[in-house]
């Protein structure tokens, strides 16, 4: 062999070699980016059930939203309530069904921080039939188990 033969085999090479080392890179930002979304997509599917349950007053479905693994908690302007059993106990105490109101959860902003694990925040309004309508920000962690979002930690205020 000669020295043009060897060095069009090395640049080919390394054509080649860099063709898929791309073709690679491509292929693991796409699903990357298709894993975001559908997270993403499970996740506003979550915010759209807890509107739906709650403005059914339905309050053992929207705490069933809650992880059952773990110590779900939800903290507010005047406590805060740990564990799925209390925030049930807790719903139903000071939430009954005719005090419900509607909810609307909106400008709702999702950060990835793990495969398991994303910070979320928004704003809420509850619309009462009595007047005493409640507007505020939340913010949160949504915790993932066995491919499904679930609330984990809840601050509203």
């Amino acid at each position: 062999m000669d020295f043009r033969s060897i060095f069009k085999k090395t640049i080919m090479n390394r054509s080649f070699i860099k063709s898929w080392i791309i073709l690679f890179v491509f292929m693991c930002c796409g699903y990357f980016a298709v894993a975001q979304s559908e997270d993403e997509k499970g996740i506003t599917e979550l915010f759209e059930l807890q509107e739906k349950y709650w403005n059914t007053g339905d309050i053992d479905a929207y705490v069933s939203l809650y992880s059952a693994e773990g110590n779900p908690r939800m903290l507010y302007n005047y406590g805060e309530v740990e564990g799925k059993e209390k925030l049930l106990a807790h719903y139903k105490k000071y939430f009954p069904k005719e005090k419900m109101g509607k909810l609307r959860l909106d400008d709702i902003k999702k950060e990835r921080i793990s495969s398991i694990f994303y910070f979320v925040s928004g704003r809420f309004t509850v619309i009462t039939d009595d007047g005493k309508n409640m507007i505020g920000r939340f913010s949160g962690l949504i915790k993932k188990v066995n491919g499904k979002w679930y609330i984990y930690t809840d601050h509203s205020g």
